[in-house]
């Protein structure tokens, strides 16, 4: 049985998350807590496996809330967030500060009732088992001055999902740019968060990080992350963006993209898939090792969830299964030797 703590400073909230997560017949509701403050307390005397968390309430916020609880104890917690520009960018914060994902709220309880009653349970149920520790990147000397380069001549794509962000913060601050290369991000996040993904990896990041457009074409020394709620396709030289139905439930989707990438780079391409639940980019590997491209996939013991990964390895079509913290010294060793 998965114990579960909800903190929000709504009761009508607090009763529906309840009511949603007691549904599942392998979770129980353990505790609930109005704000940051009482759920610190709470924690003395509860030993909840997940915590869900809301972004924005008074006394302590979310993301203070969620630092004083990597403090006392790190415990997977999940993010509840509206869909707004604010809670976007501290949701993301938080996923930087060791929050494993997050869900939004819906706007329509009688219409998006059933996806969002769905996905909390199945992100409470997959994040229970993690680690739920903050893992903080090595902050690594940033160039002054960032500037676009020429037509890459070879790419390398990433893939993640639950637990991604962070990881991505991780790679992102650590990887030295590679001459003639450009960086596709595939996070599985909806509209309006992945702005304020690039924006984050951009501040810490060798590479420009920007949220990919369309008609944009790909330039060396700059990483590409696909906005959300779409495909990101790359025609020829410039990107499109598709609202094409989500494929193995997900859009963007890290296996449409990947597609798209190795018809333009063949070879010239190395392909790494990061945390994250399900499947998503498996085939996408499969793709580049067809080609004589590259593949790296995360190891278990650094991921949050090892699903992506281990579904990749299970596969065959992984070259290097790596900790979290050797992927940017296996990409660019892959890179030069492309």
């Amino acid at each position: 049985m998965v114990k579960v703590l909800i903190v929000d400073d709504s009761a009508l909230m607090r009763r529906i998350l309840k009511d949603t997560l007691e549904k599942h017949s392998e979770i129980e509701v353990i505790g609930m807590a109005e704000n940051g403050k009482e759920a610190v307390e709470k924690l003395k005397t509860l030993n909840p496996d997940v915590i869900t968390l809301d972004v924005e309430m008074p006394i302590m916020n979310g993301l203070e809330t969620l630092k004083k609880i990597m403090a006392i104890k790190p415990i997977p917690t999940i993010m509840v967030s509206a869909l707004t520009t604010k809670d976007a960018e501290v949701t993301v914060e938080a996923l930087m500060n060791g929050a494993v994902d997050f869900v939004t709220k819906p706007k329509n309880l009688i219409g998006e009732f059933d996806s969002f009653a769905k996905e909390l349970q199945v992100k409470v149920l997959s994040v229970a088992k993690s680690k739920g520790k903050s893992v903080m990147p090595v902050e690594s000397p940033i160039r002054e001055v960032k500037s676009p380069g020429k037509p890459p001549k070879k790419l390398v794509i990433i893939g993640s999902s639950t637990g991604g962000p962070q990881a991505l913060y991780q790679v992102m601050s650590r990887l030295n740019t590679l001459y003639d290369t450009s960086i596709v991000i595939v996070q599985h996040m909806p509209p309006g968060f992945t702005k304020s993904l690039a924006e984050r990896l951009n501040s810490v990041s060798k590479y420009i990080v920007k949220e990919a457009e369309a008609g944009e074409s790909l330039k060396s020394g700059v990483a590409y992350v696909a906005p959300g709620g779409y495909h990101l396709i790359l025609n020829g030289e410039s990107f499109s963006l598709s609202k094409d139905p989500p494929v193995l439930g997900v859009r963007p989707s890290v296996d449409v993209t990947t597609f798209s990438l190795v018809k333009v780079f063949k070879n010239n391409i190395v392909g790494v898939l990061l945390t994250g639940m399900g499947s998503d980019g498996v085939r996408g590997l499969e793709e580049i090792k067809k080609n004589g491209g590259k593949t790296i996939a995360q190891d278990e013991k650094s991921c949050v969830v090892f699903g992506m990964p281990k579904s990749a390895i299970e596969r065959g079509v992984v070259d290097v299964v790596a900790d979290l913290e050797d992927i940017p010294v296996e990409i660019e060793r892959m890179v030069l030797t492309l």
